[in-house]
C-alpha cells in the first residue's frame, strides 16, 4: 500500500476511470487514493472498536463535512489535503492499536476533519459539470459506505484474536501512512 501511495498522481487519483463513468470513478475514488482510504478505513476501525450506535454522532459529523467539502471543492482551488488526511491516518490508526476510544467531543470534530479533508480533495479534473456532479455523488457514497460497513464489520467481532487483528491492520495503516507522509517531505523539491 506504501508504495501505491508513493507512485500514486493527483491527475490519475482525481480523473475518470475509463469505462466505469463519472459515478462509479466517484465510488471508487476513496479507495485508489491513498490518503483518503487510509483515513477513511482508520476512521471506520474506530468506529467499529467504540461501538457503531456510540459513533453514530461522529458518523453524522463525517458524512455533513464530506458534503460541505465536496460541494466546497467545485468553488475553492485548495492545495491536496493528502498530508493532513495522513496525519489523521496515524493519529486515527494509533487509537484503534492502543484500543483508546475518544471522548464524542473529540471524535465528532476529528470525523468532520476527516470528512472535509476527503471532499476538498475529491474534486475530478476534466469532466463536463454533469459528470463532475455525478462524480461527486459517487464519491460521497463510496466515502460513506466504506467508513460506515468496515464499523459495522469490526463492530460485532469479540473474539480476541479478531480484535488483535483489527489492531495489526490499524498499526499497518499507521506505518504505511507515516512512511507516504515521510516520502513526500523527503523529496527533493
Amino acid at each position: 500500500m506504501a508504495a501505491a501511495a508513493g507512485s500514486a498522481s493527483a491527475a490519475w487519483a482525481h480523473g475518470e476511470i475509463k469505462g466505469v463513468g463519472a459515478f462509479y470513478s466517484g465510488v471508487l475514488h476513496p479507495f485508489i487514493s491513498p490518503a483518503h482510504l487510509i483515513a477513511l478505513v482508520a476512521l471506520g476501525l474506530l468506529f467499529g472498536q467504540r461501538g457503531v450506535l456510540a459513533s453514530r454522532q461522529a458518523m453524522g459529523a463525517l458524512v455533513a463535512a464530506l458534503a460541505g467539502g465536496l460541494w466546497l471543492s467545485l468553488r475553492l482551488q485548495l492545495p491536496e489535503p493528502d498530508p493532513l488526511l495522513l496525519a489523521l491516518g496515524i493519529l486515527l490508526g494509533l487509537s484503534v492499536v492502543l484500543a483508546r476510544s475518544w471522548p464524542l467531543w473529540a471524535l465528532v470534530p476529528l470525523s468532520a476533519l476527516v470528512g472535509l479533508a476527503v471532499g476538498l480533495g475529491s474534486a475530478p479534473d476534466g469532466m463536463a459539470p454533469g459528470q463532475r456532479t455525478a462524480a461527486l455523488v459517487g464519491t460521497f457514497v463510496g466515502a460513506t459506505l466504506c467508513t460506515a460497513c468496515l464499523a459495522g464489520a469490526v463492530h460485532p467481532l469479540h473474539k480476541p484474536w479478531a480484535r488483535v487483528g483489527v489492531r495489526v491492520l490499524a498499526s499497518w495503516l499507521s506505518a504505511s501512512a507515516l512512511l507516504v507522509l515521510t516520502l513526500a517531505f523527503a523529496r527533493p523539491a
